[in-house]
């Protein structure tokens, strides 16, 4: 009866090692999903609609985008344009993350030659490590 009580410890404990183990955030999965063209055509998409209306776009829509469940890779479940352009980048689970949201805020800027220009600030509201996964990104927790 003690062996089978030490077993089941053990595969118990052997089970809970392993799934923390694959909790574990998938930095280069993330990295994809950041630097894939489908985040690059999304701010682009914003930049445009932001010049063309002197305002940013509330939605996939109005940033001329398909609709969120459209705009995925293996490593990103949605990109949704809310409010104020910004761009929410629901991560898929292959990131390592849980239900992991990159959120890309576009405020206008003075460019090299004087012009304006628009940047994108990037932060997660559920990721605390994701300055070490995207050095321009910062956690920011909902309050």
């Amino acid at each position: 009866m003690k062996r089978i009580i030490r077993f089941s410890t053990a595969l118990v404990a052997s089970a809970l090692f392993a799934s923390a183990a694959s909790a574990a955030i998938n930095s280069d999965a993330i990295h994809l999903a950041l630097d894939s063209l489908l985040v690059a055509s999304s701010k682009m998409s914003v930049v445009n609609a932001m010049n063309r209306n002197g305002k940013p776009p509330s939605n996939n829509t109005e940033a001329g985008l398909g609709m969120p469940n459209t705009m995925i890779t293996p490593e990103i479940s949605s990109i949704v344009v809310a409010p104020g352009g910004v761009i929410d980048i629901h991560l898929a689970p292959v990131t390592g993350t849980d239900h992991g949201l990159v959120q890309l805020v576009p405020h206008r800027v003075k460019g090299p030659k004087g012009g304006d220009a628009i940047e994108f600030a990037c932060s997660s509201p559920n990721i605390p490590d994701i300055a070490k996964v995207a050095q321009n990104c910062t956690y920011v927790p909902r309050k």
